[in-house]
C-alpha cells in the first residue's frame, strides 16, 4: 500500500508540474508575444494620366507643275507661300541650257500653278513674272474674281465663270493667247481684251 500512495503522489507531483509548466508556457505567450501588426504593402494606385493632346494644324500645302529646263520636270507638293527657286531645288535645278534671265526666281507660287522654265532661245510669257509697271490698271485673268472678270467689256456673268472653271482645272494661264481655249472666247475675242488684261 505504501508503494501504491507513493506512485499516487508522483504522478500527482508529475502533472502539477507539468500543469504549471504549461501555464508557465501560456503567461509567456500571453506576455510577451506580441500580436503581428497588418503589414499594409504601399501600392501606389496609379492617377489617370491626363494626355496632351495637341492639336497640331496640318501644314497648308500647294501642288505645282513644273516644265521646261528643269532636271526633274513634274508636280510637286511645296507650303503655302513657297518661292519658284524652292521649286527649282526640289525639281533638281536648272539644266544647262535654261534661261534664267526670264525668270523671276523670287515670286511667291500658287496651288495648280504651271510653271515653265525657259530654253535658251525660247521666248515665253511669263506666269512666273510679277506684274510689271502698267500693269497694275489690267485684269489678271489668273488671280481676278467674277466680279473683277466682268468689268471687262464683253465679259458677264457666263463668261467670267468659263474662265474660272479652266484655271481651276487647268492651273493657271500660260499665255494670254490660252484664253482661246475658254468655251466662248474666240481670237477675236481675245484680241479685243488683249490690252486690259495680264496673267
Amino acid at each position: 500500500m505504501k508503494n501504491t500512495s507513493r506512485s499516487t503522489k508522483q504522478y500527482l507531483a508529475i502533472g502539477s508540474m507539468l500543469g504549471l509548466f504549461g501555464i508557465s508556457i501560456g503567461v509567456w505567450f500571453f506576455l510577451f508575444q506580441k500580436p503581428k501588426e497588418d503589414v499594409w504593402t504601399d501600392v501606389s494606385v496609379p492617377t489617370e494620366q491626363t494626355t496632351q493632346t495637341t492639336t497640331s494644324v496640318p501644314q497648308q500645302i500647294i501642288l505645282v507643275d513644273i516644265k521646261g529646263a528643269v532636271k526633274k520636270p513634274g508636280v510637286y507638293e511645296l507650303p503655302i507661300n513657297a518661292r519658284l527657286h524652292e521649286l527649282v531645288n526640289v525639281a533638281g535645278g536648272l539644266t544647262d541650257d535654261a534661261e534664267d534671265r526670264q525668270v523671276n526666281m523670287a515670286i511667291v507660287l500658287a496651288d495648280q500653278q504651271l510653271v515653265y522654265i525657259p530654253r535658251k532661245g525660247e521666248t515665253v510669257e511669263q506666269t512666273n513674272q510679277t506684274p510689271q509697271a502698267g500693269n497694275e490698271s489690267k485684269v489678271n485673268i489668273n488671280t481676278a474674281s467674277a466680279e473683277e472678270l466682268q468689268t471687262l467689256t464683253g465679259i458677264g456673268e457666263k463668261k467670267a465663270q468659263a474662265i474660272i472653271d479652266y484655271r481651276t482645272q487647268n492651273g493657271n494661264f500660260q499665255s494670254i493667247d490660252q484664253l482661246t481655249e475658254v468655251d466662248g472666247f474666240g481670237e477675236k475675242t481675245v484680241e479685243k481684251l488683249r490690252d486690259s488684261i495680264t496673267i
